[in-house]
């Protein structure tokens, strides 16, 4: 399961990582707070196995 998630979660991983290249610090600063998101949900994932 965690494997498949993962794969759900990985466009928007690379929409934000495109997105925390942005020239409006808003727009990044948003994209990095995804980011962090994206990835703590993927540390829970691991922490259940």
């Amino acid at each position: 399961m965690r494997h498949d998630v993962r794969n759900l979660l990985a466009p928007a991983m690379m929409a934000l990582d495109r997105l925390s290249a942005h020239a409006d610090p808003n727009v990044r600063a948003e994209a990095e707070r995804g980011i962090a998101a994206i990835e703590a949900a993927v540390r829970r994932l691991k922490a259940r196995v």
